[in-house]
């Protein structure tokens, strides 16, 4: 017997996602493009030409210098700091292979930081992560200080195939709908509906 849908076809028309969102281009970031894909793209001949001399030393240097971090402390601080987004490729790498060190100091400190490059250097971690990580992320979403870090969980979820959380979805896109601190993006709750899309294969 055909399973029924998770959501009806009906509540997808009534919530249309926009054409242009940040949630759009923050999933296509995390789950569309293989990781790597980002390094490899600027270092064709072609692209890597555009950047500046400069700063194509400066991120081949300080990509050497992320992938010898021996702690997850070093890690994790370096999510904080001013870094090339070019660079993002290379964090992500070294955590995944120090991830049962870097993970659960991730999450702690996941729960409190309100930056966004580090917010969403964490995200595109956890959804590159085993997904047992994902799942206490899911456990201590209410924890979550950020709007916006609330936002880029929800997208992990999508990523990682955590149909559990459609009920926290639909309850957030409400949630989010009515939040007026939007510092960085205008429609935070794009984020859980683009989710829903996906957990539901809808197409968007």
């Amino acid at each position: 017997m055909k399973q029924k849908p998770i959501l009806p076809k009906s509540f997808f028309r009534e919530h249309p996602l926009r054409e242009n969102s940040f949630a759009r281009y923050a999933f296509l970031l995390m789950a569309e493009l293989k990781q790597g894909a980002v390094s490899e793209l600027f270092a064709t001949e072609q692209l890597s030409n555009l950047l500046p001399a400069e700063r194509r030393v400066q991120i081949s240097a300080e990509n050497e210098r992320i992938l010898h971090l021996q702690t997850a402390e070093e890690i994790v601080n370096t999510l904080r700091k001013d870094y090339d987004v070019i660079c993002r490729d290379a964090i992500v790498q070294r955590a995944l292979e120090m991830e049962e060190s870097v993970l659960p100091l991730l999450l702690h400190r996941y729960q409190t930081n309100r930056t966004e490059q580090f917010i969403e250097g964490a995200a595109m971690i956890f959804a590159n992560a085993d997904v047992r990580y994902v799942e206490s992320l899911l456990a201590m979403y209410d924890s979550i200080r950020s709007d916006y870090a609330r936002a880029m969980a929800c997208l992990v979820f999508a990523a990682k195939d955590l149909k559990q959380a459609i009920p926290l979805l639909l309850s957030e896109m409400n949630r989010l709908k009515t939040v007026e601190d939007r510092e960085y993006h205008s429609d935070l709750s794009q984020a859980p509906l683009l989710a829903l899309y996906v957990l539901n294969n809808q197409p968007f």
